[in-house]
């Protein structure tokens, strides 16, 4: 059978993040402070001192200085949602918010999934959505694939009206017709919308598998939607249609299934991630991790790490337009030009920029971006890397028979 038909979308230079010093208003050298861990939270009474010495600091007569304090709103934001969290975290709510909105389909599979460096899947969910109508022989199935933080729901459904992500692009007489075709979106493994990822539960233990979650890979996420198209009888797909992560798990649904994949449209995607790519989520991923509220990933009965999840969308949102787009939108324009300058967001770019991260920030899982976007900088269609993953699935192939024997962990056959 011919090998899939392949329509590839190029995507816009990113430009780079210029980062700013901050200037401390703190006479005390910052190197004699204290050592603390990272990840660690300081006692409540200390933190309580720090912030009644800061205040005393900041209503000293203006006297004893040559200018008043500057006063912080993009700080003061940050604290008042830390406390609102934290009265919820006292609550049965918990804080952690609801990712998922909406009704959506589950597909659960109860065999083990192999990913490919070694870790193992009991079984895992898969949140999915449909539009249109599958026809008898199976054969206008399109599998669309979703950008990092999406989730299923691409268009509005009966269920869920609220509009979708690609809600101009499905429907009768769209790009994707669903007097033609029937479109079948899903959030991918690793995510926090429904399918399996780091917020769900462990079956081996009952508790959140938190960092305890395997590292996975765009391949591994192209399997499991695999897993539900058999499940639907779908032999072949009509088309792989993705845009950014989604054009990327389109190429590797072509790769990995030539004979059930009949054409790929990969929309700003591409077939290994690119240093600066990798680079800028790094950065992401660093700002977050740095975060004591991350508490290396278990912070899912505390206030979630709201604070490095913002700073790690303003970065994202930086690579998501151009520089000239930059200069057009926004150029050098301040938010209020009769007020002084500021070292909170004072330029409309930057005031942009917090918005992106302030609306963002508890919309989505902080482990999951961390995991899911390191499935980003790890996928590459070259063959040399193709070649090395495949030994290492056949070196851990034994896991899922041992998986199978009634081991807890794959490895507990061993030991």
């Amino acid at each position: 059978m011919n090998a899939p038909r392949v329509v590839v979308a190029a995507t816009r230079p990113a430009v780079c993040h210029l980062g700013h010093r901050i200037n401390s208003t703190s006479t005390k050298s910052p190197f004699l402070r204290p050592v603390r861990h990272l990840h660690t939270q300081a006692p409540r009474s200390s933190q309580a001192a720090a912030f009644a010495e800061a205040v005393v600091e900041a209503e000293r007569p203006l006297s004893a200085s040559s200018n008043p304090a500057l006063s912080f709103p993009c700080l003061d934001a940050v604290e008042i949602r830390t406390q609102t969290l934290s009265r919820r975290s006292r609550s049965q709510a918990g804080p952690e918010p609801s990712y998922t909105t909406g009704q959506h389909q589950t597909f659960r599979s109860k065999d083990p999934l192999l990913l490919d460096w070694g870790g193992i899947l009991p079984e895992f969910d898969v949140a999915y959505e449909t539009w249109g109508t599958l026809n008898a022989d199976k054969s206008n199935a399109i599998l669309l694939h979703t950008g990092l933080s999406a989730s299923s729901h691409a268009h509005s459904t009966v269920t869920n009206p609220k509009p979708g992500w690609w809600e101009r692009f499905i429907g009768p007489s769209c790009p994707l017709d669903t007097d033609k075709y029937f479109v079948i979106c899903t959030n991918v493994v690793g995510g926090c919308y429904g399918s399996t990822g780091p917020s769900s539960v462990d079956p081996a233990n009952g508790q959140r598998y938190a960092t305890r979650f395997p590292i996975l890979t765009m391949e591994d996420m192209v399997r499991a939607q695999f897993r539900l198209l058999d499940n639907m009888g779908i032999e072949r797909l009509y088309a792989s249609v993705g845009s950014s992560m989604g054009g990327m798990q389109s190429l590797a649904a072509g790769a990995m299934e030539p004979e059930r994949v009949g054409r790929i449209v990969s929309v700003s995607g591409c077939a290994r991630s690119h240093p600066y790519s990798i680079a800028m989520r790094h950065t992401q991923r660093q700002v977050l991790m740095m975060d004591p509220a991350w508490a290396r990933g278990f912070y899912y009965s505390s206030v979630p790490p709201h604070t490095g999840m913002k700073l790690a969308r303003e970065i994202a949102t930086v690579t998501y337009r151009s520089g000239p787009e930059w200069e057009q939108r926004f150029g050098r324009r301040r938010a209020d030009p009769s007020r002084p300058p500021a070292l909170c967001p004072d330029f409309l770019i930057e005031t942009y920029l917090d918005h992106a991260g302030e609306k963002w920030c508890l919309e989505y899982d902080a482990n999951s971006l961390l995991y899911v976007s390191k499935a980003m900088d790890l996928f590459d269609l070259g063959a040399e890397h193709r070649s090395r993953v495949a030994g290492l699935r056949q070196q851990n192939a034994h896991k899922l028979k041992d998986y199978g024997k009634g081991a807890t962990t794959p490895d507990e056959e061993a030991a």
